[in-house]
């Protein structure tokens, strides 16, 4: 079992504001590759409003990978996200997830679909997310000035939170469910419990305004065989009895086995694809939906509320791939096919339930297709597989970048406006945007469902390999794997070039020491080295999808964990740990299971103690001097040690804990100034 870890709040801001100091980046996305809002008063609008609340575009991260953790809502943010469908939770928050779980290799598959962590830990997480996100708009001095004019504090960096709950009335009732909603609605006890966490040099930060309300409404996912009645009741108590605002998830086969197939094989020819026959049965129906919709329609709107729909859930295949392990006898399915189907659905949906009804979307979204969403009146439209391919939360900006250019060229100064000019059917639908986009749909489904684009012939392309597999040091260094991790696990941090000789040694058992063996070569060939984070790490594959090189780099890369008990945890995974607590820092690690550690005597790098979990050694200069002591404290057969291990740990506990580039393992050290 591979867990995830949060970081201590004080950390992230830390975190953020000296990695922009140093590198004009947060969370190793650079400047260069955020959303910088205009601050021409004559630039189109990108606002809209859900639910009736503002927000500065309708783009978003969908529930999934990108919000899963606080420092995944600030990386969405920078990137232009304003509208947050935060991840699916549920009462089972101990989940057995395979790993890998994430197929982004050309179309998307996975295999996870709910929260990783525990039901407050995830609570912790927005409301850490919720507060950075404030401190940004808020203090922006406190980092650095990011985003220099870009009008954040105004309406263009209005975001919101959109809860997502499952599967069933059962859990969502119970009382652990019942304390995140409770949590999210009024998260005051803990947003003062995380005020008073902050230092003396970051008390300014106590004094901002951070909201107490996260959220007020809720996505409900209606995943894995949710009959229609307990959908129904579910939505009638969020509505009611937890007085939220509601979206309901509808799946993909409520199309229908014959029109669903014909679009997944005939049309776009993924003739490789089996939808799951039980999906067609064990879900929502369509017809059911509409009747189901209507009631709730008049049920919210009764008691002051909203509803609506999302189009939509993946897509329940048959694994016919060997990426998953073979236990997964089914996987679900995202990207081009997902979107050409789903929009398919919302249309049909919206000829008999009638265009008035609310409709947010996230299936397949890019950037090509975006504005075509837009014009489409869907809000919010939320993207997930997209963003899991090379360049990360870095693609977002190009969706805004597109939108922007196409208000320009039609002369649209709003959302609204843009709805009304994008299809020419503004005069149609009496200058209603609601209207329009309705009748919008009817082109943009014809012009998807014509789009080759969307086919497996231009969906079949993998991400190419070299013959080269990946060691602890060097690489091709294209650093691929740092933007396609959602939680931003892989980093980059800094080392001097090494090219040395050494021999093992030989401890004999009256304690004498000499070199044997082989002269053997050390070396480091980069200044830049990819490391792991394994706090944020879930080994969901993702890196090594799009690693030019085999083996991944959650595994073959060093792995650093943030606190002692995550590296006891991740036993018996490899990795490493700096212990900064005495007057100066050791590396704890595991390497190829066996237990280690260096703790550096000086300054200059130069004098080591060095245990290999069977002797300690004093090093100087790379050399062993002297022996220290025995773990068993027994006499013992000569014991070779392995001086390489050594080499290996010095370079990575000196390069690791160098302020030179700033990344989650130094970070807290760097803000110190420990040891």
């Amino acid at each position: 079992m591979v867990d995830l870890y949060c970081s201590p709040f004080v950390d992230l801001i830390d975190r953020m504001r000296l990695e922009y100091q140093t590198r004009s980046s947060m969370f190793d996305l650079p400047a260069k590759k955020w959303f910088h809002p205009s601050a021409d008063p004559d630039a189109p609008d990108l606002s809209t409003t859900f639910h009736g609340r503002p927000a500065g575009n309708p783009v978003g991260p969908a529930a999934g990978p990108q919000t899963q953790m606080a420092q995944n809502l600030v990386l969405a943010y920078l990137a232009g996200s304003r509208i947050f469908e935060l991840k699916t939770v549920q009462i089972n928050d101990r989940l057995e997830i395979p790993r890998p779980c994430i197929d982004a290799t050309n179309i998307g598959y996975n295999v996870e679909w709910s929260q990783e962590l525990l039901l407050h830990e995830s609570l912790d997480q927005y409301v850490q997310g919720w507060m950075l996100l404030h401190m940004l708009r808020q203090s922006p001095e406190t980092f650095g000035n990011p985003f220099s004019d870009s009008p954040i504090a105004g309406p263009a960096g209005d975001f919101l939170f959109d809860m997502s709950v499952g599967y069933d009335l059962k859990g969502i009732q119970s009382d652990t469910v019942r304390r995140f909603l409770s949590g999210m609605l009024d998260a005051s006890k803990d947003i003062e419990a995380l005020k008073a966490l902050l230092p003396d040099r970051l008390m300014h930060l106590r004094d901002l305004d951070y909201p107490s309300a996260l959220s007020s409404s809720i996505t409900l996912s209606t995943f894995h065989g949710c009959p229609a009645d307990e959908i129904e009741r579910i939505c009638e108590f969020l509505l009611t009895e937890i007085g939220v605002d509601v979206i309901v998830k509808m799946n993909p086969p409520m199309l229908g086995a014959e029109r669903l197939e014909y679009l997944l094989h005939d049309v776009m020819g993924y003739h490789e694809v089996t939808v799951n026959p039980e999906a067609y049965t064990s879900g929502l129906l369509f017809d059911e939906s509409i009747e189901i919709c209507r009631r709730l329609d008049t049920l919210a709107k009764a008691n002051g509320r909203s509803f609506g729909a999302k189009f939509s859930n993946t897509l329940e295949v048959v694994n016919h791939k060997d990426f998953f392990t073979p236990d997964n006898k089914v996987m679900y399915l995202s990207g081009p096919p997902l979107h050409v189907i789903t929009l398919t659905l919302a249309a049909e949906f919206r000829k008999v339930m009638g265009h008035a009804m609310p409709i947010t979307f996230s299936a397949g979204v890019d950037r090509k297709n975006f504005p075509n969403m837009v014009a489409c009146g869907f809000k919010p439209i939320t993207t997930c597989t997209d963003l899991l391919k090379p360049g990360g939360y870095g693609r977002l900006p190009g969706y805004l970048g597109d939108l922007t250019a196409g208000m320009t060229k039609l002369g649209a100064k709003t959302i609204d406006e843009f709805i009304l000019k994008a299809n020419s059917h503004g005069d149609e639908a009496g200058g209603d945007p609601v209207l329009a986009g309705f009748l919008n749909m009817a082109d943009i489904v014809k012009e998807t469902q014509a789009d080759p684009r969307y086919t497996q012939a231009k969906n079949q392309m993998v991400p190419k390999r070299i013959n080269s597999h990946l060691v602890v040091f060097d690489c091709v260094t294209c650093n691929k794997c740092i933007p396609v991790c959602p939680n931003d696990a892989n980093f980059l941090y800094e080392t001097p070039k090494v090219d040395l000789l050494y021999r093992d040694i030989a401890v004999q058992p009256d304690g004498t020491i000499k070199e044997v063996g082989e002269e053997k070569e050390f070396k480091v060939e980069r200044t830049e080295q990819i490391a792991n984070f394994a706090d944020y790490c879930n080994h969901c594959g993702n890196c090594d999808t799009f690693c030019p090189e085999y083996d991944g780099p959650y595994i073959k890369k060093p792995s650093f964990f943030g606190s002692l008990k995550a590296f006891e945890d991740g036993a018996p995974h490899d990795g490493f740990y700096v212990d900064a607590q005495g007057e100066r820092y050791a590396l704890l690690g595991r390497m190829d299971g066996v237990a280690c550690r260096l703790d550096s005597l000086d300054e200059a790098g130069k004098s080591y103690e060095y245990d290999d979990g069977v002797v300690t050694l004093i090093i100087e200069d790379g050399r062993p001097t002297e022996l220290a002591g025995l773990c068993s404290g027994q006499p013992h057969p000569p014991h070779i040690v392995d001086l390489g291990r050594f080499h290996t740990l010095a370079v990575l506990l000196n390069s690791i804990t160098s302020s030179s580039r700033v990344h989650q393992v130094n970070a807290p050290l760097v803000a110190s100034g420990a040891p």
